[in-house]
């Protein structure tokens, strides 16, 4: 941090005094257009992109913006003011050393925000790396600060996956996504609910910048793309620029946006389920569920009965089923609504196997098979004489393997209770691994 901090304390005083670098004081093309410009700045920004940031946002300030346009500029994770600035109509401000002068007040204040170390939160158990929480600050931007009659131009400096210590099980780490179902909920079911908020944000453009490569994959970044444009699409603002670079960021929100990717997407209403799906790092991983047949061999029961285990469903139908699982009793539960656990994590296939669905459970951590609970649920279509499907488990470095059932020739939403016994079964864990009650003493 002291580097970074250094670095700041060469620069400012340049802007203070008007001293820049001609490449900072030339007159430059800026858009014929007022308009207002919103910076949202995530608070734990790498000490490594600091400095850039800080010059890219000066550079913008002192010779970018047109004439009669307000620059805010704010904590995007907290929802707090850092400093807003108004530039007149008048010729003189025109000038980079006129508008250096005259906020140089603003400049102290966002160099400030930068070089201050901003604490992460006692409780959180994310990686807050660059967070920002954009739907909360989108709000913020409708309900706060976008004015009637004017251009509204927001600019995200962040982490584009979401990451809220206060809502962990919505994040976006680790190759999850939110599904289309998020955007047809209301916003007391999913932070991502759009239900009522059409028009909202009418007219802003967004334009988010990110660092580094935070993706798992191609493909999770074409799913977080698609899933924020949609988002803003469904309240009437477009992304114009989701890039990783800030020239081209910056010269995307100044040009106004020729590209808006809004356009390319289209919401999905058949995928009404809130849950959050994943793209693995590596196709591998799944390949003990993948694989269309296993070896015929016998297997005997582990040799232990306490390790890391993965449980998995197959099917054939166009149905929904689900998988429950959790490591004891009392431990939290895994399934398409809560994805991750401190043992474990939740996986969907999501409709993109060739022939059939899966979805799996890994307990990253030892759990004891005795101790650990399964259930399927059949949660929405039609199967005439119920359900059939495949449970393997991945257990001691072996793969077994067992049909299921449910009674069920429908769905049941995922209610649960007495009632509702035909739509569910119970996974018999110790069963598929070939234990017997005699094994529990010996255990």
């Amino acid at each position: 941090m002291k580097a970074t901090v250094s670095r700041f304390a060469a620069f400012v005083p340049m802007l203070l005094l008007g001293l820049l670098p001609s490449s900072l004081i030339r007159g430059a093309e800026t858009p014929a257009q007022p308009a207002d410009y919103l910076i949202g700045i995530s608070p734990f920004l790498d000490n490594a992109v600091k400095n850039d940031v800080y010059r890219r946002i000066a550079r913008f300030l002192l010779e970018e913006m047109p004439l009669d346009s307000s620059l805010g500029l704010y904590d995007a994770y907290h929802l707090r003011t850092i400093a807003q600035l108004e530039i007149p109509t008048a010729r003189a401000f025109q000038s980079g050393k006129t508008r250096a002068n005259q906020f140089h007040e603003q400049v102290r204040k966002l160099k400030e925000f930068l070089a201050t170390p901003q604490e992460k939160p006692a409780n959180a158990t994310l990686p807050l790396e660059g967070a920002v929480r954009f739907p909360q600050f989108m709000d913020f931007v409708g309900e706060h600060l976008a004015r009637p009659n004017r251009a509204t131009i927001v600019i995200l400096l962040g982490s584009p996956l979401y990451l809220d210590h206060k809502e962990p099980h919505f994040s976006m780490v680790d190759g999850y996504f939110p599904s289309d179902g998020h955007l047809l909920a209301s916003r007391d079911q999913s932070v991502f609910g759009l239900k009522e908020r059409k028009g909202s944000l009418e007219g802003i453009q967004v334009y988010f910048g990110y660092f580094g490569d935070p993706w798992v994959s191609a493909l999770h970044q074409e799913k977080i793309e698609r899933f924020w444009s949609l988002y803003l699409k469904g309240q009437g603002a477009h992304l114009g620029a989701f890039c990783g670079d800030l020239a081209t960021l910056f010269k995307a929100a100044r040009s106004g946006g020729s590209e808006i990717r809004s356009a390319r997407y289209d919401l999905d209403v058949s995928q009404k389920k809130i849950e959050m799906l994943r793209i693995t790092r590596d196709v591998g991983v799944a390949d003990w569920i993948t694989r269309d047949s296993l070896p015929h061999v016998q297997l005997g029961p582990p040799s232990t009965t306490v390790g890391p285990m993965k449980i998995g469903i197959r099917w054939q139908a166009d149905i929904d089923l689900d998988l429950y699982a959790r490591p004891t009793a009392q431990g939290e539960t895994l399934f398409f609504q809560h994805a991750r656990s401190p043992e474990g994590y939740y996986f969907k296939d999501h409709r993109s196997s060739p022939g059939h669905e899966y979805e799996f459970i890994e307990f990253e951590k030892p759990v004891d098979v005795w101790e650990v609970e399964a259930m399927v649920d059949f949660y929405d279509g039609s199967a005439p004489g119920g359900p059939r499907g495949e449970v393997r488990i991945e257990f001691d470095n072996k793969i077994y393997t067992a049909p299921f059932a449910i009674q069920s020739d429908h769905g049941n939403q995922a209610r649960s209770g007495s009632s509702q016994r035909e739509f569910w079964t119970r996974i018999d864990v110790p069963r598929i691994l070939h234990l017997t009650p005699r094994a529990t003493a010996a255990r």
